[in-house]
């Protein structure tokens, strides 16, 4: 199967999230999210302005055109890096309600379990995937720091950080049948393109400041239908 096989996936989720029977599930983690990346982008202003005064300020005279394009630079990668962080650290925080978003998708009984109680295994699933991810971001960082190889790097960034976003948002079904994170990785790898292919959507999507923060529960949607694309459970 294709890429095109995950972003019909995406876009499936996209339309199902805003429907009638699947929104009141998406506000709890979409009001969440805005609030992480908000404070974080005002956070992370902040530094950047102190930044962006320190670089222009060791500017040497003959140099200080170079303002006009530092400062807007340095304002631009801050906002696309903090959105995109931030995104990802407000989908570990509001993992207890997206679990419950995914089992509205599949019409499956909501958990009994107070969504407090869900934090601490929560977290360690989390976890269990940083350790997943952890050594093979390290991998490619090394690698683009190796001549020509690092040419290779950026590519090697984006497939990497598809394949990650599809892991993370996929396992939320996995995660509510209380199996093994490996299965995920099992389904997923059955069909690395179709994965990769709705991972990049994702990608995207947590990349584009104000609309990221509602990425995440998008992604849970079409994750949980992607996944059960691929258990064969629809068409």
């Amino acid at each position: 199967m294709s890429l095109f096989y995950g972003i019909d996936c995406f876009f499936r989720g996209l339309r199902m999230a805003f429907s009638p029977e699947v929104r009141p599930f998406v506000v709890v983690p979409a009001v969440v999210s805005l609030a992480i990346i908000t404070t974080g982008l005002v956070l992370g202003f902040s530094y950047v302005t102190d930044l962006s005064n320190y670089l222009v300020s060791a500017l040497p005279g003959w140099l200080s055109f170079l303002q006009w394009i530092l400062e807007p630079l340095l304002y631009l990668t801050g906002l696309l890096v903090g959105a995109w962080s931030f995104g990802l650290i407000a989908t570990f925080i509001g993992s207890p309600f997206l679990g419950d978003l995914s089992l509205r998708v599949e019409k499956l009984p909501p958990n009994p379990t107070p969504w407090w109680k869900l934090l601490g295994p929560t977290m360690l699933r989390e976890l269990r995937k940083l350790g997943y991810h952890l050594p093979r971001l390290l991998f490619l960082v090394v690698i683009s720091f190796i001549p020509l190889l690092n040419t290779l790097a950026p590519f090697l960034w984006l497939g990497f950080g598809a394949w990650m976003m599809a892991v993370q948002f996929c396992d939320y079904t996995t995660e509510n049948r209380t199996h093994e994170f490996h299965e995920t990785l099992q389904i997923l790898g059955s069909n690395r393109a179709g994965a990769i292919g709705f991972g990049l959507c994702v990608t995207v999507g947590m990349s584009i400041p104000i609309l990221n923060f509602i990425v995440a529960p998008i992604a849970v949607t079409g994750g949980t239908l992607l996944m059960q694309r691929l258990r064969g459970q629809q068409p």
